[in-house]
């Protein structure tokens, strides 16, 4: 999916400062999380004359980060500017070598007054596609930060799904692996933590002693899917008609109703939805696969 400019003129007001902001290489820019996802340091330095006046960029060296579709989170980006007179300037969000999916223009900047913007992850038109992204600032003249003379690689990644079983896993029996089997099966210890893939309403809580066991339904917002998830240790602690968002824990890795080991049983239906109209998704274990690689 190629990227598409996204505008977004809305002035942003300076933030109140919270202390002094200092470096060597000039003033500080801080990637900061709103909910928690994102922590960066990178240093801004305006021009001093002719050939030099241009943005030079210092990213210190910091974890990856990671924003999930759903998950209600945002990543927040902070950054003062160096010199004597205000300039516009404009921050993207950029997808690494795949476009600007998010623009903020931002008006008569003074130096050493604290900016701030948070960003959900989504363009004005929807969903960003999934990768790795990063903030980059521009002033009037159309002199950007170089990313190529940074001392670290500060990025963050946006992505759609997180893999539900937070523990060490095994892939076991996929879609058509007999007995009807209409998901894909993913072996962990009993008691691993499982979270939302995806954000969603709860759309069934139950118990099914012959076959599914304690199992649960989520119509994904935002999504055409339901995401069903079977043999859990115990009833989920949630209620039909309850919203969750995506990575929010919703129960734990049990051998409950017909299962031979302690297992998520993982399936992925099409709308209009589980036993609703809707069709089990063959692709559910190529999706699982990938949601793991980033998760």
């Amino acid at each position: 999916m190629a990227g598409h400019p996204e505008g977004d003129e809305a002035r942003l007001r300076p933030a109140t400062r919270s202390g002094s902001v200092r470096h060597g290489y000039g003033a500080l820019i801080a990637a900061a999380v709103t909910g928690v996802v994102c922590v960066a340091a990178l240093g801004l330095m305006a021009s001093t004359a002719g050939a030099a006046d241009a943005l030079q960029l210092r990213v210190d060296d910091a974890s990856p980060s990671k924003l999930f579709g759903g998950s209600g989170k945002q990543v927040g980006f902070e950054f003062e500017i160096d010199g004597r007179q205000t300039r516009d300037v404009t921050v993207e969000a950029v997808r690494s070598g795949g476009g600007v999916y998010r623009r903020w223009a931002l008006e008569d900047v003074a130096p050493r007054e604290r900016q701030q913007l948070a960003w959900n992850g989504k363009r004005q038109a929807g969903a960003v596609p999934n990768g790795e992204y990063f903030f980059r600032v521009r002033d009037e003249r159309g002199h950007k930060a170089d990313r190529g003379k940074s001392k670290g690689d500060r990025r963050f990644g946006v992505y759609d799904h997180r893999f539900p079983v937070r523990a060490r896993h095994t892939y076991g029996d996929g879609v058509g692996a007999g007995r009807g089997h209409m998901g894909q099966d993913v072996f962990a210890r009993c008691g691993a933590k499982l979270r939302a893939a995806r954000g969603g309403r709860v759309q069934v809580v139950d118990r099914q002693a012959s076959a599914a066991g304690n199992y649960l339904v989520i119509d994904g917002r935002g999504t055409r899917f339901d995401y069903v998830y079977m043999h859990l240790k115990k009833r989920p602690p949630l209620r039909e008609g309850e919203r969750v968002k995506t990575g929010e824990r919703i129960g734990r890795v049990g051998r409950t109703g017909n299962a031979s080991g302690c297992h998520l049983h993982f399936e992925l239906w099409s709308e209009p939805g589980w036993f609703e109209g809707g069709r089990h998704m063959r692709s559910v274990t190529t999706k699982l696969h990938r949601w793991d690689r980033w998760s």
